[in-house]
């Protein structure tokens, strides 16, 4: 049983952590219901009612031990505990069934063989047999929606991509949006969704309801792998991922925050230029590799480390350090575009994201800043070129046009078209400025760590809108 289970889930990419198995506590609703269900029944079995329901003492005995959120805005209307009426009590009956714990012998509950060895297995190992058994059971059964396949389908994917994402508490149609970013084959199932019940809501809509109930509120919260948050209609119930879905599987897509740029992250890079003696100007190949991703489809890498090994006559050892730097660098651009274009940062609020981008501002600006002003500015000035190349070649926008900014606004919008103005007055400015000084100040070092911010705010948009 539970050898077959485990089985079952590594064949849907579905990889167990080894420290699941020696957590002291699964704290999942569903599961404590089963059991107290299997305890209900003695040796002579349990006596169901004349229609074949469980007696309202067992129901309610379940419904403390099994009753998740969602469950409870009902509990808190109803005085009754019949089996027909809570769905927490209904689902652990239901799922007993299915996995052929108990089975139905003259008006009596009975416990199988397979609940004896079911008993028999860990806490962990009971969740295993659970939580293989939902992923396959029918949970529109229990939320009476349309049948709604593609949210079926989807149920393997959103699950690990809850697991992927940081703990934060989003509504329904963030997660679908994030999903469909990951999986657009989605939305070709979606759009087979029947919408006469949903008046004028779109497809996607109704996806994220149906989602919401059958997904969120009937599986994952039930098997406790989210939590709730119950919010005033007309706001949307939010949902997070909990302790236990971090402990239960692996990450698949995690983004490796050591890659993301950092002090660290850059001093690593500095090591390996200063120890193998590489001539890399590090900061403008940063900036330049930015410009280069915005694009996607991503440009195969050894095309892009070809060409940046175009300026260097090397051969041998010192040609493979110069390739192994460059990929290194590649990684993190792409890492750290990973890091602040997720869409889940939309609509709902990630702790410490902003705090780690104005980190990777200042590391950044410590980079180009110098004693004299002319030089700092001889380390940026080349930043809008790797831009006004993207434009041209990506959008046909040409800066040498006297219509560049509003073709700008017209192509992207207005927002972006004075995000573009902005950065060219301010390395206007930093470059007069410059002339003055003889060595830097406080305003021409905010002066420029404004401008890397805009800079970054332009490549970051650039890349948003491509994906």
């Amino acid at each position: 049983m539970y050898q077959q289970s485990l089985d079952n889930l590594q064949a849907i990419n579905i990889n167990i952590r080894k420290e699941f198995f020696a957590s002291q506590k699964i704290d999942a609703p569903l599961l404590k219901g089963i059991k107290q269900l299997l305890q209900s029944i003695d040796s002579k079995g349990l006596k169901l009612t004349q229609k074949g329901f469980l007696p309202t003492k067992v129901v309610k005995s379940i419904v403390d031990v099994a009753a998740t959120e969602a469950d409870k805005r009902y509990l808190r209307v109803q005085t009754r505990f019949y089996e027909e009426e809570n769905l927490s009590a209904n689902m652990a009956r239901v799922v007993a069934e299915s996995l052929k714990l108990i089975k139905v012998q003259k008006g009596k509950l009975l416990l199988s063989k397979k609940a004896e060895e079911f008993l028999t297995l860990t806490v962990a190992q009971q969740y295993v047999v659970l939580f293989n058994i939902m992923l396959g059971i029918n949970i529109g059964y229990f939320d009476r929606h349309q049948e709604a396949l593609c949210v079926h389908h989807s149920s393997v994917v959103m699950l690990q991509t809850l697991r992927d994402k940081d703990r934060d508490f989003r509504s329904s149609e963030v997660y679908t949006a994030i999903l469909l970013d990951s999986y657009p084959m989605i939305e070709d199932e979606i759009e087979m969704l029947e919408l006469y019940e949903y008046g004028e809501k779109d497809e996607l809509a109704v996806f994220a309801s149906i989602a919401e109930t059958r997904l969120f509120e009937r599986l994952f919260l039930p098997l406790g792998l989210v939590e709730m948050q119950c919010e005033k209609y007309p706001q949307k119930h939010k949902f997070a991922k909990s302790k236990l879905l971090d402990t239960l599987i692996e990450e698949k897509y995690a983004i490796n925050k050591d890659l993301v740029f950092s002090k660290k992250r850059i001093k690593i890079f500095q090591d390996s230029i200063r120890k193998n003696k590489l001539d890399i100007k590090l900061f403008e190949t940063i900036m330049y590799l930015f410009a280069q991703y915005t694009n996607i489809p991503l440009a195969p890498k050894e095309d892009v480390i070809k060409l940046l090994m175009d300026k260097h006559v090397v051969i041998g050892t010192l040609k493979t350090s110069y390739e192994t730097l460059y990929e290194d660098i590649i990684q993190s651009v792409l890492t750290t575009y990973d890091e602040f274009t997720q869409l889940d940062t939309v609509g709902a609020e990630r702790e410490g994201l902003m705090q780690e981008y104005m980190h990777m501002i200042d590391t950044f600006h410590s980079m180009v800043i110098t004693a004299k002003p002319f030089h700092t500015v001889q380390n940026i000035q080349i930043l809008p070129a790797f831009i006004f190349d993207i434009l041209k070649i990506q959008y046909q926008i040409d800066q040498f046009t006297q219509d560049f900014i509003l073709k700008c606004s017209q192509v992207f919008d207005e927002e972006f078209a004075m995000e573009i103005g902005q950065l060219m007055l301010l390395l206007e400015k930093l470059q007069k400025d410059a002339k003055k000084l003889k060595k830097s100040k406080a305003k021409f070092e905010q002066g420029v760590k404004e401008f890397l911010q805009t800079y970054m705010m332009i490549i970051l948009e650039l890349r948003t809108r491509k994906m």
